[in-house]
């Protein structure tokens, strides 16, 4: 017993320095193996009997009355002391066996047993009462927080709450007084509201009886417009309405007429509106405008006009004085008998332009009676005196003083008759009329002898026909002669600022163009100048459309001696671009014979030295929304003067046959890159190419494409070859033969330009093209929500002809949607992209194309 105190003890011990040291390690196995061998000990006591067999049974109970929560403990100590001393019991037929010891040991075992259920059940509900407490302890910590949370959040709405309802009733404030404010305004200035409910067909007016008459008799529920119009006016004035109501301009903004009953004259009235509700389906719901009185501004501008017309179409020369006698303004009969500009002559005295020895005599009658008329002589440009007759009349304002003085004054030489038209001979042009080029470069160099220069004053133009030679070869020099005299026609009868007009050579003009330091005012007479040359012409039974190449050099004191060759120049530079456009003069490149020298060297230079790089300008898939195709464009590096445009080079490449090399190198390098682009998993991006007219006269084009598709691995049907209609129509036969050996190769052909020139669909039909470039021009007349019938006809025929098309130019929204609606199968401009470096086209293309499939994604989730 002893020994197994002690071992109890040092159980204790050890038991609390491994639970110390590691407190996973559990002490139920030495206790077990303690507790079985007490029984064990007390069963073989209690074989004998008596006072033993006692204490074994007490040894029994106070196991299973302390360690009754340890099952496993009391039923080792129990079945020891029950079941050891049976078999001697048993033997020596002692009736303590059955009287005392198993009925004592079963009471035991029952009491243990009963006790260890009872303390499982305590410690089951313990812990659950601990978890019960835990998860309301949770739960009543985020009830917390959700109460603060909304109790923050109905502040914070409160708040705004407050805030908007403040806001609201400033903002109500501030439209009552705007309302107040516009009403008075649009009393004062003559201006009506109208607000027209469509569906219900009701209109209400601000301000009725001062357009249509009494109140009374404009209703809301029946009123028409189209009742109160003249009738000449009403079919434009449903034409304009129409086109609004359908969606096909931003504004309906119309001028009419109507008849009062108490009026004998007709009221001029402006309409102004907009549709500013639809329906679902697109449908107008409410329309808003103003309307105005505009009689007298008509009135005004009808006298306005007529007072032009009289002042630009009078046979005499009249001429307008500012109250200080210097000269305010000219017609050009005036400018013809003086033989000088009228920029030159605004501003200066009156006496300094009309020289004559009558100057006291005329200044006199001026002061005294306000007029004078007579016969003098004066004298033009260089001295020559003739005689004219002069009327000047002074113009007074209310008050008396003076605001103008009005001249008029008639050359009388019969002299200058007899000259005139030895000069016509001399210096017109027989077959169009007009100034012939010896005395278009007399009149140019007149501006030698402006003192002072005005500076961004005039520009000198020269145009020259696109392709004219197409048109004497295949109709017929008469056909191409009435071409001319008409084209002629035409320019000659183009009016202010473009002055005289000339014929140089064959099918080239110039002219002079006067601006007044009014860049816009240029700009907008160029784009005039090349809508009238591409009007059709229709010359017998020919309906011929043509384009023209025009070169622009505006007058400065540096370019006096140069100015019709630097036009020349732009022009050439004009032409090289495909035609069918305009260019300004830049001496950015060779302005002097040396200087071309010069840079024809280094172009050859680069050439060896390998200094071209290739932009790329991305091409969009309108169908998918994607960039899947590019353009390669040369750059040329120059080594001092920087990254050069292919306008700055290409040219003088083309004179020297250096195009040829220039466009080999650009054809290997985009096709290595695009053969780079795919390794690189950047997917199936194609890439344009294009070809000068000297590459296809080459006979050993198709080794060169070939071999460059070999070295770079591109597939054949990656890459796109671009050319132009001219290059085609100089042999069409040789074209077609060119055109199916490179088709052979596996390769794609694009037509560049297409549109500019004078190709023949049936020519088209035989030619083995796969895609149709439409020209820019045409894609920029598809603006502000306007339309290209010159687009719209090459979509219907590409459809036809199964062709796809690609638009260049595409530079606002608009054109692109209206691309889209049509069917266009690619869009090229700087609205997707300006020409960038390999490297960032790459980064354009995947963030573009990442984007695009992220919101088709969307849209399909």
């Amino acid at each position: 017993m002893a020994v197994l105190a002690v071992a109890g003890l040092v159980s204790i011990r050890y038991s609390r320095h491994k639970m110390h040291h590691n407190p996973m390690w559990s002490p139920v196995p030495w206790f077990f193996a303690l507790a079985t061998a007490t029984g064990v000990l007390w069963g073989l006591t209690a074989r004998s009997g008596g006072l033993c067999l006692t204490l074994a049974i007490a040894e029994a109970g106070i196991a299973g009355t302390f360690l009754y929560s340890h099952g496993r403990l009391v039923a080792s100590v129990t079945a020891a002391i029950s079941l050891i001393p049976i078999p001697f019991l048993f033997i020596n037929n002692s009736a303590v066996l059955f009287q005392v010891h198993l009925p004592l040991m079963a009471l035991i075992s029952l009491g243990s047993f009963s006790g260890f259920r009872m303390a499982l059940r305590n410690t089951r509900n313990e812990l659950e009462s601990q978890r019960l407490t835990q998860l309301l302890t949770d739960n009543q910590a985020q009830l917390q927080d959700k109460i603060k949370q909304r109790t923050s959040e109905i502040e914070q709405a409160n708040k705004r709450l407050n805030f908007e309802v403040e806001l609201r009733k400033e903002v109500n404030q501030a439209l009552i007084q705007s309302e107040e404010q516009l009403n008075l305004a649009m009393t004062a200035s003559g201006i009506g509201f109208w607000d027209w409910d469509i569906p219900h067909r009701k209109v209400y007016h601000s301000d009725p009886e001062r357009f249509f008459g009494e109140q009374s008799a404009v209703d809301s529920e029946t009123f028409s417009l189209v009742d109160y119009v003249a009738e000449p006016d009403v079919p434009q004035v449903r034409r304009a309405l129409a086109k609004h109501l359908r969606g096909q301009s931003e504004y309906y903004q119309m001028r009419y007429q109507v008849f009062l009953p108490e009026t004998a004259q007709p009221r001029w009235i402006e309409d102004i509106g907009k549709v500013t509700e639809r329906d679902a389906r697109g449908r107008p719901i409410r329309m808003i405008g103003t309307r105005r009185d505009v009689t007298k501004d008509m009135q005004l501008q009808e006298e306005l006009s007529l007072s032009s017309s009289l002042f630009n179409n009078s046979a005499d020369g009249v001429f307008v004085l500012d109250q200080h006698q210097q000269f305010r303004t000219c017609n050009r009969v005036f400018c013809d008998i003086f033989g000088r500009q009228k920029g030159e002559l605004l501003g200066l005295p009156l006496f300094q332009v009309i020289r004559t020895d009558q100057t006291q005599r005329i200044s006199q009658s001026m002061i005294s009676n306000g007029r004078w008329s007579g016969d003098l002589f004066s004298q033009r440009r260089g001295g020559e005196r003739f005689p004219m007759t002069m009327t000047l009349t002074t113009i007074r304002r209310e008050d008396n003083s003076v605001s103008h003085y009005l001249g008029i004054c008639r050359d009388q030489s019969e002299s200058q008759r007899t000259e005139k038209e030895l000069r016509y001979l001399n210096n017109y042009d027989k077959l169009t009329g007009l100034y012939n080029r010896g005395y278009f470069h007399e009149i140019v160099g007149q501006f030698r002898e402006h003192e002072p220069l005005l500076t961004e004053h005039y520009a000198v133009c020269v145009i020259n026909l696109d392709r004219f030679k197409s048109v004497n070869e295949s109709l017929g020099l008469e056909v191409g002669d009435q071409l001319l005299k008409d084209l002629a026609a035409r320019l000659n009868n183009l009016q202010e600022p473009i002055r005289q007009v000339a014929r140089l050579s064959s099918d080239e003009f110039a002219m002079i163009i006067e601006f007044e330091q009014d860049r816009d005012m240029l700009l907008s007479m160029l784009e005039h100048l090349q809508a009238e040359i591409t009007r059709p012409f229709l010359v017998g039974e020919h309906e011929l459309i043509v384009t023209a190449s025009i070169g622009v050099c505006v007058v400065t004191e540096g370019n006096l001696t140069q100015l019709l060759n630097h036009a020349i120049a732009a022009m050439n530079q004009a032409r090289y671009q495909g035609g069918n456009n305009y260019q300004f003069y830049h001496q950015r490149l060779a302005t002097t014979p040396l200087e071309r020298l010069q840079l024809e060297k280094a172009l050859r230079k680069a050439v060896i030295n390998n200094e071209f790089s290739v932009d790329y300008q991305p091409k969009m898939n309108l169908h998918t929304g994607i960039i899947d195709s590019v353009e390669a464009l040369v750059r040329w590096r120059h080594p001092h003067k920087g990254v050069l445009d292919p306008d700055d080079f290409i040219p003088l490449a083309e004179e020297t046959g250096l195009i040829s090399a220039i466009g080999e190198q650009v054809l290997n390098k985009a096709c290595q890159e695009a053969a780079a682009w795919r390794q690189r998993g950047f997917g199936d991006i194609s890439i344009s190419v294009n070809l000068s007219s000297h590459q296809i006269r080459r006979n050993d084009l198709y080794d060169i494409i070939y071999n460059a598709l070999q070295n770079s691995q591109l597939p054949a049907e990656y890459l796109e070859l671009e050319l132009t209609e001219s290059m085609l129509m100089e042999d069409i036969s040789h074209a077609q033969d060119f055109l199916n050996q490179l088709r052979s190769l596996g390769v794609r052909l694009a037509l560049d330009d297409f549109g500019t020139g004078y190709s023949s669909l049936s020519y088209l039909k035989r030619l083995p093209i796969d895609t149709l470039k439409i020209d820019r021009s045409f894609v920029a007349e598809a603006r502000q929500g306007e339309t290209s019938p010159i687009v719209e006809a090459v979509m219907a025929m590409s459809e036809s002809l199964r062709l796809n098309v690609v638009a260049e130019g595409v530079e606002t929204r608009e054109q692109l949607h209206y691309l889209e609606s049509l069917g266009c199968d690619y869009a090229q401009g700087y609205i997707i992209s300006r020409p960038l470096p390999a490297s960032e086209v790459l980064t354009l293309i995947r963030h573009s194309n990442l984007q695009t499939l992220s919101q088709a994604t969307d849209a399909v989730h």
